[in-house]
């Protein structure tokens, strides 16, 4: 990401994202890339990750802002003291809110609410899912002390959020398209998954939709790593597919997978709003998803294949009988993509409501 010059002179606000980890994911890449692009809307950002993984930071080259992990650990003493740096950091960097993201940023968020009282606090859970029965109490009864709570779409946990709740989806960087015309004439194709090789994504479902297809003369790619990655190597060993399916491990360089591949699918149990998934209509791919958290939304409309898991196989073999509907597909996704999901329309959206949340 390119570097972005702050000139302090203009800055009018000073907004903590707080994070729980900087690894490997979408809602951590959200979390960063529209803290760089809010330096444009006159508003600093200092990121702050509970945890000490930043393994996410390797994607940028330079960053002006702070990112600060705290290395908070799993137990009561270590959550006091990330407590206690926090409200120091909020204190140095003369921060006026605290942006939390997803739960465990939330906890940590309330307590500075509490011990300082003049500072704002806004919470996207970056979940359509649900929460356990404690976490549900928790986050009812820290409403009134949540000036905002952001929405990936309407009717979002409806019985626990606050007062004021505004939608604002993610967004993503949306670049020009040059490999499109040259995938439809392609022989041979390339399935791409990308996300944690762990339950939500179900990767052993995908494993065994692929090999149910009609259709051999494709191959699949997966780029994630996680606790399931044995089970996947054994299923697609039972399957015989060693030869046809490549795990590529946490890779850097998604933008260039999605621009080799010929269509993106995803096989989730649960989701929110899949930063994958608007990266993947960014670059005009064809997306095969099931109906889970947002994702009706976005391809809704014949801008992709909206499946059920177990019907996985049956859209995976459609897109090989008749690329050039899946083509028109995919297009049609990037033009709502672009209207409507950009990086640069999410960060005027949150710059907005920060402004008028410290009015």
């Amino acid at each position: 990401m390119p570097s972005i010059k702050v000139d302090k002179a203009c800055d009018r606000m000073t907004v903590l994202q707080l994070v729980t980890g900087l690894g490997v994911g979408g809602a951590e890449r959200v979390v960063i890339e529209m803290a760089g692009r809010l330096t444009n809307q006159h508003c600093s950002s200092v990121v702050v990750a509970l945890n000490s993984d930043c393994g996410l930071m390797k994607q940028y080259d330079n960053v002006d802002f702070h990112v600060i992990p705290l290395g908070m650990r799993k137990n009561p003493w270590s959550f006091i003291k990330a407590a206690v740096e926090l409200i120091k950091i909020i204190r140095r960097e003369k921060v006026s809110l605290i942006h939390a993201h997803m739960f465990h940023a939330l906890c940590l968020g309330v307590v500075c609410k509490i011990a300082l009282p003049g500072v704002k606090l806004i919470f996207t859970s970056h979940n359509t899912k649900g929460f356990s029965r404690l976490r549900r109490i928790f986050i009812r009864i820290t409403k009134a002390l949540r000036d905002v709570d952001v929405l990936f779409m309407t009717g979002q946990h409806p019985e626990m959020n606050a007062a004021r709740t505004l939608v604002i989806p993610n967004g993503v960087q949306v670049g020009l398209v040059n490999t499109i015309n040259m995938r439809d004439a392609k022989s041979r194709r390339v399935f791409l998954f990308v996300g944690r090789l762990e339950p939500p994504k179900d990767p052993v479902a995908l494993i065994r939709a692929f090999a149910a297809m009609r259709h051999k003369d494709c191959d699949l790619w997966m780029a994630g790593d996680g606790v399931l990655r044995r089970q996947v190597e054994r299923e697609i060993g039972a399957f015989g597919l060693n030869d046809r399916v490549r795990l590529l491990g946490i890779r850097h360089d998604i933008s260039q997978l999605l621009e080799q591949a010929d269509c993106f699918v995803m096989s989730s149990r649960w989701e929110g709003l899949p930063v994958a998934i608007l990266e993947a209509g960014a670059a005009a791919l064809p997306v095969v998803a099931p109906p889970v958290g947002a994702i009706p939304a976005l391809i809704d409309d014949d801008c992709g294949y909206l499946v059920d898991v177990s019907e996985l196989s049956s859209a995976l073999d459609a897109v090989m009988d008749n690329y050039a509907d899946a083509s028109r597909r995919g297009k049609r996704l990037r033009n709502k993509i672009v209207s409507k999901f950009t990086l640069d329309q999410t960060s005027r959206a949150h710059a907005d409501l920060y402004r008028s949340v410290l009015k």
